[in-house]
């Protein structure tokens, strides 16, 4: 499973280099000239992200639109709505009748199991080709992250070998048992080994809560000398569990 890392823009030029991929939040294209410039210099493979996760309202089309061609992306992630899997459907219709189906990538939504699968399905009459998973899939931001991961593991386990999955965001380590043997499982982004180097944390450790922003919480942390030995401890031992 590759890896893409999100992390504040002073703490680019450090944790990028351990990635495999590029993880773009549009937002920060539009508002930091530096964190835009960043990536518009890398060589990756780029994923514009629509930024709900730390907005709460996706990035809309146009904006979008012009973050992508401002780093020059790779690849788009299709505005989606938490929990929310018909207006998600309608707006990656949308999506990819403006940009065509090989560069967006369509957000699986639903707030319940049946909901998700029956979003599931209907991408695949869409014709796509690729699909991201949300951490909390079928789950509120309070639950526990463990069964956080859990109930994704559950709704993954559905998803056809013929698709290609991207985990969006970290629940917990345990959750990567469940995806051993799996090729089509082939990438994740995340920001917490860095949020947990940050508080001087152990990814080992299982998380509290993700009822906040993992970008948000990094943004108020300082780097320390302890912090940034934390965050390679903690990415050495993701690196371990990802399949």
């Amino acid at each position: 499973m590759k890896l893409a890392l999100e992390c504040p823009t002073p703490l680019l030029e450090m944790v990028q280099p351990f990635a495999d991929f590029d993880w773009i939040l549009s937002h920060l294209v539009l508002k930091d000239e530096d964190y835009s410039k960043f990536y518009l210099e890398s060589t990756n493979v780029k994923f514009v992200d629509n930024s709900v996760n730390e907005l709460g309202e996706p990035c809309s089309l146009d904006e979008l639109k012009e973050a992508y061609e401002k780093v020059m992306g790779t690849y788009m992630v299709s505005p989606d709505w938490i929990g929310d899997s018909n207006r998600t459907v309608e707006t990656y219709k949308e999506c990819i009748g403006k940009f065509g189906t090989e560069i967006i990538v369509p957000v699986l939504q639903g707030s319940t199991f049946e909901e998700a699968i029956k979003c599931l399905n209907q991408y695949i009459l869409l014709g796509c080709k690729n699909i991201a998973v949300p951490y909390d899939i079928c789950s509120s931001k309070k639950d526990p992250p463990w069964l956080m991961g859990v109930r994704r593991a559950l709704v993954v386990s559905k998803i056809p070998e013929a698709l290609y999955v991207h985990l969006l965001g970290f629940d917990d380590m345990n959750e990567f048992f469940w995806y051993q043997g799996k090729s089509n499982i082939g990438g994740i982004d995340t920001g917490v080994p860095v949020m947990l180097g940050l508080q001087g944390l152990d990814i080992l450790d299982q998380l509290e809560s993700k009822a906040k922003s993992t970008y948000g919480e990094m943004e108020k942390l300082e780097l320390t000398q302890e912090a940034w030995s934390a965050i390679c401890r903690n990415l050495a031992l993701l690196r371990k569990y990802l399949p």
